[in-house]
């Protein structure tokens, strides 16, 4: 394992937090809020010598292996949620588990908060810096899924199916491309959300925040936000744009033509066919309602602009959030790709015990790539390794004052980070009432979530056994 390669593309992506830095503190001194200025400075300058170190360090990166990529990946989503917690440690805001608690719970797009009960006494330059975090963790997101988790050493993304060229064989000169055009993905795309927010008659911070939400599938809000039901057409047209995948933008635009893009066109008749149900189930709820539900929830963001709660909806609501949204976007979930290896190889296997002689091809996404076996067992092997993940946490959280049933709707949100909400039950889940060994396993159980329970058996694969 190479921890000088680790360490240099640590620092590369830690660039975003340089930027958002600088950001926080023309804004302090813009808006004179000067009270937490050094907690913003030390963390810029943290961030700055940490990537002028990287500057002097060459790599030579052309066959890296296996486990180092996925060190990357684990290291990634610990040391760069610690960097961006510190202007609420060293703030004042809270303690230091808390406040790292927040960071990993906006890099990993989750959402709950520590400052549940006190949201609307944050002041303005670190709720913009809590909605920033999120943004960072897409984009470092978005790099592992294409980098590691989908690389075809380890194949947990099948990201092969909707590929359309080859990755160059330099890793540094895959990084740099993906990376460009991740951050020119996002801009594109926040701009748009921006630009469609502007129609609503929310403040220009609220729209700011809730934009840099919106893109990152995330669960941070700044304030309580009333919409009508305008506005939540818009917001919900926002979450499922979010939800597809994010290269999409670039290939309108002609920049980016690496991917094929039948697996968005496969989501969103995934998102048609849940409206049609909680179009029937759901009687009690006007049709934005239904539509901001669906968005919220097959996003994985969880947040509920409504506040109301219906029980009869709850069940298709937690089915969308199980599929989530497209292979490279920033929601979780299962996909409905794994869905269809799944389907495609036991329908290919009871066929061919019918009729031997029958020609099928076994291929999702009109692609050329077939489905192995191993794709089959990697996707079932996941869908356990979850199970075993939401089991165990459900099993942690009858220790918190929580009621079975939320427990047990928590732990399965958590397991595909989505916010548990109104949305789901009948009240929210207060995280600043958990222990801090609570506290702690849940940090874990995100970044879990976020990596695949399967890089840590891979990771045991190719370090330990020959």
């Amino acid at each position: 394992m190479k921890l000088k390669i680790i360490y240099f593309y640590i620092g590369k992506i830690n660039l975003l937090i340089i930027f958002f830095s600088i950001i926080n503190l023309f804004y302090c001194f813009y808006f004179d809020f000067k009270t937490n200025l050094k907690a913003y400075f030390f963390t810029f300058l943290i961030s700055l010598l940490f990537y002028l170190s990287t500057l002097k360090i060459k790599v030579d990166d052309k066959k890296l292996r296996t486990e180092t990529l996925i060190f990357f990946s684990i290291a990634g989503w610990i040391i760069l949620p610690f960097i961006m917690s510190i202007p609420f440690w060293l703030g004042g805001y809270s303690s230091f588990l808390n406040s790292y608690f927040e960071s990993i719970s906006g890099f990993t797009s989750f959402g709950a908060s520590i400052f549940f009960e006190q949201i609307n006494l944050l002041d303005s330059p670190i709720l913009l810096w809590r909605s920033s975090t999120q943004l960072v963790g897409t984009i470092f997101f978005i790099m592992t899924i294409i980098l590691v988790l989908g690389s075809r050493e380890l194949n947990l993304y099948p990201l092969k199916f909707i590929t359309r060229k080859k990755e160059p064989i330099s890793f540094s000169l895959n990084f740099k491309n993906i990376f460009h055009n991740t951050i020119y993905a996002y801009s594109i795309i926040f701009f748009i959300s921006l630009f469609f927010l502007n129609f609503t008659d929310l403040r220009m911070l609220d729209k700011f925040n809730l934009s840099l939400t919106i893109i990152s599938t995330g669960g941070f809000q700044t304030s309580e936000i009333i919409l009508n039901n305008y506005e939540k057409v818009i917001i919900s047209f926002l979450f499922i744009l979010s939800s597809l995948n994010i290269f999409l933008i670039l290939r309108i635009l002609r920049i980016n033509n690496t991917y094929n893009f039948y697996e968005d066109r496969s989501f969103l008749y995934l998102l048609l066919f849940f409206f049609i149900i909680l179009y029937i189930f759901g009687t009690n709820v006007s049709i934005s309602d239904k539509l901001l539900y669906l968005s919220s929830s097959i996003s994985n963001s969880g947040i509920n602009f409504t506040n109301n709660y219906n029980k009869n909806i709850v069940f298709i609501l937690l089915s969308a959030s199980f599929f989530g949204g497209c292979l490279i976007s920033s929601t979780s979930g299962f996909k409905v790709s794994r869905i269809l290896i799944i389907f495609n190889k036991i329908y290919f296997e009871l066929l061919r015990l019918l009729s031997p002689s029958a020609v099928i091809n076994l291929s999702i996404f009109k692609s050329n790539e077939k489905i192995k076996t191993s794709d089959f067992y990697s996707c079932c092997l996941l869908l356990l390794l979850y199970l075993v993940l939401f089991i165990s946490y459900s099993f942690l959280l009858t220790f918190e004052n929580i009621s079975f049933e939320n427990s047990f709707l928590t732990s399965f949100l958590i397991t595909f980070n989505t916010l548990p909400s109104t949305m789901y039950m009948s009240e929210s889940v207060n995280f600043t009432k958990f222990s801090d060994l609570s506290l702690v396993l849940t940090i874990l159980i995100l970044i879990f979530s976020k990596i695949t329970p399967l890089s840590l058996i891979a990771l045991i694969k190719y370090k330990f056994i020959k």
